[in-house]
């Protein structure tokens, strides 16, 4: 007990463990923290081994956090060099299409059509309803890598907001790039984007799941895949206490033919859906639904206002120091894990400590605790018993 004690101080003493942003290079950086979705079901894409073999897409798990009113988001994986497609359908404010339309006009092919028309009839989980739409692709392991990304904006016109861009040429399968803001799409009707948007992709996976096969351990051992960052702003100002779905695929270059590398996954052996779900071409996704198939091919992330704003209520007071109270050493409950590191322990109580006050006003009535010093010796060490009373509790 003596010695927990003194290791629980130290640990307070220590400087504040607030995570950095990521930065955006197409590899992941631990202030993701764990794996939001991990995938379940081999590609039926193609296995990029060895590393940047054509006949290789997957998607094996998402990351994603908030962080200086931005959304980042990393998809682990590998991304064909050949036309095919990475959507990400993001549901982040009110109203959206639960099944996409034709309506909107972009990602203009062959001079003769629009490949999102393709989308018509894609049904997602009753539970989300798509408002933006953000996709990518690239010709060749040395071209640029090009993204774009549309406000569907409820539909009811053939130009919508939509942004577009590219990075440098690749080298080693690895880009990077932004599409600026005020950067307007192809038959956009204005920018859709108010911050530039950062993206990066390094397509060196050779590991994570293969054709047949898919674990979590496979799909954890992956670090590199295609990586973005975009403005809160842009994506219908969610406010803290609300949360993002996101729903993310891997098609061919047309978006009419649906691999079965998703995000949330397809159960372990589903083949790919093409357009009726079964796995084939048809023109279009209209067969595809995603209420018949288990679990939910989505995935969520919260805002937080502030760091330590652990009962996501817009502000940090006392009420979060409960809040990491109570699930302190805990793997599975994690809302207080302030850091991303997987657990909930004394760095996270820092985090909380340092930035107490912030966020939005307290309520009328509520104790305020904006302006507390740096805790005194006598805190420092109360607190430590608290630590070591949860720690002996726990055992």
């Amino acid at each position: 007990m003596r010695r927990f004690f003194a290791v629980a101080i130290l640990g307070l003493m220590a400087l504040s463990a607030r995570a950095a942003a990521p930065v955006v290079d197409g590899s992941l950086d631990a202030s993701y923290g764990p794996a939001i979705a991990l995938q379940t079901d081999g590609t039926g894409f193609g296995d990029p081994n060895p590393p940047g073999s054509l006949g290789g897409s997957e998607l094996d798990a998402a990351y994603a956090t908030v962080s200086g009113g931005r959304l980042y988001l990393m998809l682990t994986g590998n991304h064909e060099p050949n036309f095919n497609k990475l959507d990400i359908l993001i549901d982040s404010k009110a109203g959206g299409e639960n099944t996409l339309t034709g309506s909107p006009q972009y990602d203009f092919f062959n001079g003769s059509s629009w490949n999102s028309q393709d989308l018509a009839g894609l049904t997602f989980d009753s539970t989300f309803s798509a408002d933006y739409h953000l996709f990518s692709r690239w010709v060749s392991g040395t071209s640029p890598y090009e993204v774009d990304f549309v406000n569907r904006n409820g539909v009811g016109s053939a130009q919508v907001p939509g942004s577009t861009g590219s990075s440098p040429n690749a080298v080693g399968l690895i880009a990077a790039g932004s599409i600026p803001a005020g950067q307007v799409g192809t038959n956009a009707s204005v920018s859709a984007l108010t911050q530039n948007l950062d993206f990066a992709i390094n397509d060196n996976n050779s590991g994570g799941v293969t054709a047949s096969t898919a674990s979590a351990a496979a799909a954890l051992a992956v670090t590199t895949g295609m990586e973005f960052s975009i403005a809160l702003a842009d994506i219908g100002s969610p406010v803290p206490g609300q949360t993002i779905k996101i729903a993310a695929m891997i098609d061919n270059g047309d978006h009419n033919y649906l691999s079965n590398q998703i995000l949330g996954p397809l159960s372990s052996g589903t083949g790919n859906l093409g357009g009726d779900g079964g796995g084939n071409f048809t023109g279009n996704l209209a067969g595809v639904n995603f209420n018949q198939f288990a679990g939910a091919q989505y995935f969520e992330v919260q805002i937080r206002s502030a760091p330590g704003d652990y009962t996501l209520d817009g502000k940090v007071d006392i009420a979060d120091f409960d809040f990491w109270k109570a699930d302190f050493g805990s793997t599975t409950e994690r809302n207080a894990d302030g850091n991303n590191d997987g657990v909930v322990d004394a760095a996270d109580y820092t985090i909380w400590r340092d930035n107490v006050g912030t966020g939005l006003p307290s309520s009328p009535g509520s104790a305020s605790l904006a302006g507390i010093p740096e805790p005194s010796t006598t805190v420092i060490i109360t607190i430590g018993i608290v630590l070591s009373g949860l720690m002996i509790r726990r055992r």
